[in-house]
This record gives structure tokens, sequence and C-alpha cells, in this order.
């Protein structure tokens, strides 16, 4: 034995306080034991603890903590200091493959992707590659690979980034940079930095702190950080409010259901000359959403097609995006669409069956109570 592998008087003490991994089968199940003396342990004495007998066709190889593997005598005392974790085979047949270039032999059928991971180094951020002829398949850390497989298996492996999260009025954003600069990530989730806002961070555990939009969030705050909008009235009352637009003209039920409301409206036609396409907008501005989402007022748009009422109202879109209260975000309403330069959120609810449209009944009146009952399936109600 090496002196490399000899225990010191500190690494005793360790050696003490660590359990026992030991894998013996070919599902790489992993017992978990502390023997009482660990530290004057040999390698036949982890043969007895997992049932093996004594016998010169055991192997045992000790996973080392700064990757790679040893193989360990049955006369040898073992080092805790290097790896807790000991592979126990009989036999004398080994598969072989390699991990960024190193040849191994291991005594099973198949090997588990977080013995991989341990074997290339057990960086916390580690991700292991399977390379076949064909493609590169990542191994995930509860996979078991075979290694009967002709040829021998050949992995990779790679450190991934770190990535922190950022949610800003439920939309969930991914930075490989802890420092982010609030104004990109508004820009980002689709909200314009430089309009009018009142800008709030919330960190679990912390008072809700209002900044601006060139504070710079640390990521590596505990928690996962929200940032949460609203507009801000810039109205005093000293100015008239400029008129709607009406780019096109609704039917006289849906004019006189939509001013009954008492919520300004207008309708805005968008040309999108790369698609080629022209879509028609109904936008009720200040919208009320139920008590359990984000905010309690929206811009809500319908898209009126050409043929409305014989062709359908589908979905509704949201400025700013919705979210419910807790931050969590609500399925389907990943569509986006562009009006008046801002970006909507198109919550994807289509009727079918029973709900299906009728133009003979069937109009914004209708479609609005569709919102509120979709807005009220979110919540549960």
């Amino acid at each position: 034995m090496s002196a490399q592998n000899q225990p010191t008087a500190n690494s005793q003490h360790e050696i003490g306080t660590h359990e026992l991994h030991l894998i013996s089968d070919e599902l790489c199940t992993v017992r978990v034991c502390t023997p009482p003396n660990a530290h004057e342990a040999l390698g036949e004495h982890l043969l007895s603890l997992v049932g093996h007998p004594t016998s010169p066709d055991q192997i045992v190889l000790q996973l080392l903590h700064g990757g790679g593997m040893e193989s360990i005598r049955l006369d040898e005392r073992i080092n805790l200091a290097q790896g807790n974790t000991f592979v126990i085979s009989s036999g004398d047949r080994v598969y072989r493959f390699t991990i960024d270039g190193k040849q191994y032999e291991w005594p099973h059928r198949f090997i588990s992707g977080a013995l991989l991971r341990m074997l290339a180094g057990n960086h916390p951020q580690t991700v292991i590659e399977l390379i076949g002829p064909q493609d590169t398949v990542e191994v995930a850390v509860n996979e078991r690979v075979d290694l009967t497989l002709p040829g021998v298996e050949t992995f990779k492996s790679r450190i991934k980034p770190q990535v922190w999260t950022l949610s800003i009025q439920g939309v969930l954003l991914e930075y490989t940079q802890p420092e982010v600069k609030v104004a990109d990530a508004m820009a980002r989730a689709g909200y314009d930095p430089n309009k009018s806002w009142h800008i709030y961070l919330i960190v679990h555990g912390q008072q809700k702190q209002e900044i601006t939009s060139d504070y710079v969030v640390d990521l590596r705050q505990p928690g996962i950080e929200k940032i949460r909008l609203m507009l801000r009235d810039v109205n005093n009352g000293e100015c008239a409010s400029l008129a709607p637009t009406r780019a096109f003209q609704l039917l006289p039920k849906d004019h006189q259901y939509l001013d009954a409301l008492g919520l300004k409206w207008e309708t805005v036609i968008e040309h999108d000359a790369a698609a080629g396409a022209t879509r028609r907008w109904l936008l009720i501005h200040d919208y009320p959403l139920l008590e359990g989402f984000s905010q309690s007022k929206a811009q809500l748009a319908l898209e009126i097609v050409l043929d409305y009422p014989a062709a359908q109202i589908d979905m509704f879109y949201f400025l700013p995006l919705v979210s419910l209260a807790n931050g969590q975000e609500v399925p389907s309403t990943q569509v986006r669409a562009t009006i008046k330069g801002a970006t909507f959120q198109g919550w994807s609810r289509h009727r079918n069956g029973a709900s299906a449209w009728d133009p003979n009944s069937d109009c914004v009146q209708t479609q609005l109570a569709l919102v509120e009952s979709c807005m009220l399936k979110e919540l549960g109600a």
C-alpha cells in the first residue's frame, strides 16, 4: 500500500465519523452502514458487511472523492479520507468504459449516472454524456447504463453553468450570471422599461422594496427573487384623456354593452408586414381582475376577426402579463401578441363541445363571460 493511501492521525478521526456507502449489485443500490471501528476496517471487512465471503475472486473498489477509483486488497486498510463509497463484486469479468479519455473497469453490468458523476469528480454541476456512433445523449443522475452493449462505452463530462431564476409578473427568466439589471430583465420579459412603472423587488423573508429600472438584482440572495410591476397613474386630472381609437366598427350590441361597462375601450388594426397579415383588436382598458391574481386591473385584448360574428373570437390577451398572486405562472399563457408596440400575454382558452361558438348568440359580451369563468377556474373557484 502506498504512503498516500495510509491513514493519518487526523484522517482517522474523520474516518470514525463517516458512513460507508456500499454497492454490491447490478442495480447500483447503495447500502449505508456505520461500522463501529471504521478506521481499522480492511477490505475483507467490507465483504462481510454485504454478506460476501472472503475469497480470492472478490473485488473491492473505492470511488475517490477527487474522481476515479482504486482497487483495495482484502488485507488492505481502507482510508475513508479519500472516499467512503465502495463497489463490491465477485468473479473475473469486468466491463470497460472511458470518461474524458480515462479508462475504467467496472465489475457490474450496469452503472448509474450518479456513480459516473462521482468518477468524473462529482462537481455539483457535472453533466455526463454518453457518446454514441450516431448521437450524444445526457445520462440522468438516476439512470443506469448497460455496459454489455457492443464496444467500449465512451462518456464525457462537462460542467453545466449554474442557473439563477428571476420572476417578473410570473414570467420566469433564467440567467447564468447572478447580477441582472432590472431594465434588461423587463425588456426580456416583454415590458418596456422606459414607461412609467412602480417596480417592487420581493425576496422571500424580506420586506417589499421599491426599486428603479437601473437597479441591479443580485440573484445569489437566498430565495427566488420576484419583481412586480404597476403602471403609474400619470393623469393628474388637468388634461382631458385622448379620444379612444375606432379603427373599425363593432356590432351595435357590442358597442352598447361596452359603453355600459363604464370602461375605456377602442378598436385598433395591427399590420404585420413581415407576416403579410392584418389583425383587428378590441382593447378594454383597466379591465378588473379577480382577487387572487398578481394585479387588480389589466388591459384586455380580444381579436375580432374579419368574419366576426360568423367566425369566433378565440382566446384573450392581457397587458401586463398576469400571474397568480403567489407568483405562480398560469398554465397555457405562453402565447404573445404585439399590439401598439406592447407585448400582450395570450391565454390559450378555446371553445369546444357544448360551449362551441354560436354566431347567432355569441358576441363580445359572451366572450367576456368566458374570460371571467377562465379566471375563476384558475383560482379554483
